[in-house]
């Protein structure tokens, strides 16, 4: 594993050396964490008003300090202030259930099949490997306890659930339900070699793992946030180049991309802040097409889920948005050099298929795109509430992974619609 930098990051605040892996003991009553994960669940619909969104924002700071009495006054204000903000608006609708026709794609209902027992907040992740296992990367009932203010005493957790393409529940993956795996899940891979890739974007590392769940490598220093060769501060998207080196979108709270070798060694960072040629502000998504050329999904604005933070860790200038400014899809060389941004496509996700580019589109919608023009070859509307993550498996079938389904008025977890298989009945081409 790459050793660290001698540049120091910042330290959550009340967290210090090694991560706090729970056995359960250090754990709260169960009681007080089911009131955390529905206050958490509050659903902020578009309908609501500013006044009534800033009373379920006070229930969520409240219990932020039953879990962390310790917090102060001044700064449990201030991320109150934060979410109201954030949570007062959102642009997005579930029309995932509707039965009309998608382009020959129609939902497969009652897909997957969790098992009783099982909980997370929402879908963030998801990836098929070659023998078609679905791999759902999931934000766990606890991953509100991924705060910074509440990591020493109380971990958040991400795990990663396995399922059949009819949805039979297969288990847990490695060792994926043990804390400190990952604290806020945001992104899984399966690269071509079987390797899976993960990014934790409130630990801000990525990990690299054997397909039998063994670490390989972890870059980014976990439970620490930064700028430097050694830290991130939020972690979103990672690639595998033909040569080996490995790309990493640093993209919540930073706006850069990171290049590092196979065996996990700095080699240079691409990218600043700003909406010029090359510049970014939030690098949500990633992926490499069959030319090498590298695709990132480029939203506007710089301080998205900012209640997540704490005082000092986002620069104040990432929370202005520049005048006319749009969510673009930015091109660049295997080496990081700029070709050219499509603006006709408003990205949160991408994934590349063939020579085909698969990107979401204002949220809910999917666009088929030539890689090489950009053009928009197909489009299959309403296929989740975000599709923050999509993969397609040897069949032609679309998975979906959304999240923060309250957005659209929604519930969260297994009851909600977090995830969705979409198939073609007459399916007859070839993916790679």
């Amino acid at each position: 594993m790459r050793a660290p930098s001698a540049r120091a990051g910042h330290t959550n605040p009340r967290y210090s050396g090694e991560p706090v892996i729970g056995t359960g003991q250090e754990i709260r009553s169960r009681p007080l964490v089911d009131m955390q994960s529905s206050l958490h669940r509050l659903s902020f619909a578009p309908e609501e008003n500013a006044a009534a969104n800033s009373k379920k924002t006070l229930s969520w700071a409240l219990g932020l300090q039953l879990l962390q009495p310790s917090i102060r006054l001044d700064t449990l204000k201030e991320l109150t202030i934060r979410r109201a903000v954030m949570c007062t608006s959102h642009d997005v609708e579930n029309n995932t259930d509707r039965d009309d026709p998608r382009r020959g794609y129609h939902r497969v209902e009652h897909w997957p099949r969790y098992p009783e027992d099982m909980q997370f907040e929402m879908g963030s992740g998801v990836a098929v490997d070659a023998a078609g296992i679905v791999y759902l990367f999931t934000r766990d009932i606890e991953h509100w306890a991924a705060h910074p203010l509440a990591l020493k005493d109380k971990m958040g957790k991400s795990s990663i659930s396995m399922f059949n393409r009819d949805g039979d529940y297969l288990g847990k993956w490695g060792r994926s339900d043990e804390r400190g795996f990952a604290l806020g899940a945001h992104t899984l891979y399966i690269e071509k070699d079987g390797m899976f890739w993960t990014t934790d974007r409130d630990g801000h590392v990525v990990k690299k793992f054997h397909p039998n769940g063994e670490l390989l490598l972890e870059l980014g220093t976990f439970g620490q946030w930064g700028d430097d060769e050694a830290h991130f501060n939020g972690p979103t998207a990672v690639a595998v180049q033909a040569n080996g080196n490995i790309v990493v979108a640093d993209g919540y709270w930073n706006s850069r991309l990171v290049w590092f070798s196979a065996e996990g060694q700095f080699l240079k960072s691409v990218g600043s802040w700003g909406r010029g040629p090359g510049q970014f502000n939030t690098p949500h998504a990633l992926a490499i097409d069959s030319k090498g050329r590298i695709l990132v999904a480029d939203l506007c604005g710089g301080n998205f889920h900012d209640y997540m933070t704490v005082p000092g860790q986002i620069p104040a200038y990432r929370a202005e948005v520049a005048s006319g400014s749009q969510h673009r899809i930015q091109r660049f060389t295997e080496d990081g050099d700029y070709i050219d941004e499509w603006t006709h496509i408003t990205p949160l996700s991408l994934a590349c298929y063939g020579n085909e580019i698969y990107a979401s589109d204002k949220m809910s919608h999917l666009a088929i795109l030539d890689e090489d023009s950009g053009a928009v070859k197909n489009r299959i509307e309403n296929i989740a509430i975000y599709i923050h993550q999509l993969a397609v498996d040897a069949h032609g079938d679309l998975y979906t992974a959304s999240v923060y389904p309250e957005h659209a008025g929604e519930l969260r977890g297994p009851a909600g619609p977090s995830h969705r298989r979409w198939t073609q009945a007459n399916f007859t081409g070839e993916l790679k």
